[in-house]
């Protein structure tokens, strides 16, 4: 069974990315897919 993006809940192939995320003072690890990873990888380099 694929995993689904964190995000836009598409379906994940075997490799995908984990993005962290605070969430209530706790890093969270999320699945992402991989055009999802790329706009979060953007987003914490601002």
């Amino acid at each position: 069974m694929d995993e689904q993006c964190f995000y836009c809940d598409q379906a994940i192939e075997e490799k995908y990315h984990h993005g962290v995320f605070v969430m209530q003072n706790e890093h969270v690890e999320k699945p992402l897919c991989q055009d999802c990873y790329k706009e979060w990888l953007e987003g914490i380099k601002e």
